[in-house]
């Protein structure tokens, strides 16, 4: 329309110096001889931009599966692991320390060959405590920690709150009471003083420790009174499980998506610490080789 200016065939006949202007408009000259040749505009897409959008989609879609992959320690069974890390993209951790002709290895070994053909890592630290010996494999990998976050809250409680408490937290893993007590003590302040215990990579907000901190804290707290509420809990079908009946145990069992986690003293003739902790598992498969696990750990300990 006139009133909004200007037609297009208007403006783009405007500088044709084959058109003139009448009385009636401009009149334009329509032979083809007299058309002054169009400029084909360029193309939005050109060979240039399309390999730049092909790289892009590709390195998204790498970059989306070792995203994927990193937020589980992805393992099928019967393949190797793949462990993914910023200094070293395709890595295992095994730690075995000491003389390799000895119990220590041999355990280490026996738990290897358990575990690599399931789904997921299973990492393993023992603390025998008549030599004071540890050894283990992923021992210092940071892992979902699950209800094992539970085991300093109940050291700084103690004598702090009704044992009720603690018992709850020991006995049933009580996850309300857990929370109540860290709204009640604050996350600040319990954070500072899971650190001054040394447990630098263990932490409540994140819910992550190592095998070897939770070792240690057994290790260290092992005397603590709180420790009688980790005997005959409600959780009896991983670690105690695979040792004799007779045999006392002191435990903290915690399990989340893709977590099984149990860790404890076994009071056996030769007492030991044994934390095994998994990640990225299948948790049917973890809750049945868990027993097995812990008997390995008894047999070879008991050499």
């Amino acid at each position: 329309m006139a009133m909004f200016g200007k037609r297009r065939d208007e403006e783009e006949y405007e500088d044709d110096p084959t058109s003139y202007e009448t009385s009636r408009g401009r009149i334009h000259d329509l032979k083809p001889e007299n058309r002054k040749k169009r400029v084909e505009p360029p193309k939005p897409w050109g060979k240039r931009e399309r390999y730049i959008v092909l790289t892009i989609f590709l390195v998204t879609i790498f970059t989306s599966a070792i995203l994927a992959l990193s937020a589980r320690d992805f393992k099928l069974p019967g393949l190797p692991k793949f462990k993914f890390d910023l200094k070293n993209i395709f890595s295992e951790q095994i730690i075995v320390v000491g003389n390799k002709n000895n119990k220590y290895f041999e355990i280490t070994k026996t738990f290897e060959d358990k575990t690599k053909n399931l789904s997921g890592t299973y990492a393993l630290y023992v603390i025998d405590l008549e030599s004071g010996y540890s050894f283990g494999i992923d021992e210092n990998k940071l892992m979902q920690a699950a209800s094992l976050i539970k085991l300093p809250v109940m050291l700084y409680a103690q004598d702090k709150v009704d044992d009720k408490k603690i018992e709850a937290m020991g006995k049933r893993s009580d996850n309300a009471v857990f929370n109540e007590l860290v709204v009640k003590f604050g996350k600040v302040k319990l954070e500072s003083f899971i650190k001054n215990l040394g447990m630098i990579h263990t932490s409540i907000e994140d819910n992550t420790t190592t095998p070897k901190e939770v070792g240690e804290f057994f290790k260290k707290f092992k005397s603590e009174p709180f420790m009688e509420f980790m005997v005959d809990t409600i959780y009896e079908d991983w670690l105690p499980k695979g040792l004799p009946e007779e045999v006392k145990v002191v435990h903290k069992y915690g399990r989340e998506i893709h977590a099984v986690n149990d860790a404890g003293i076994v009071y056996a003739s030769k007492p030991y610490i044994v934390v095994i902790m998994t990640q990225g598992v299948v948790e049917k498969e973890a809750d049945e080789i868990f027993p097995e696990l812990s008997r390995l750990v008894y047999d070879g300990m008991s050499k």
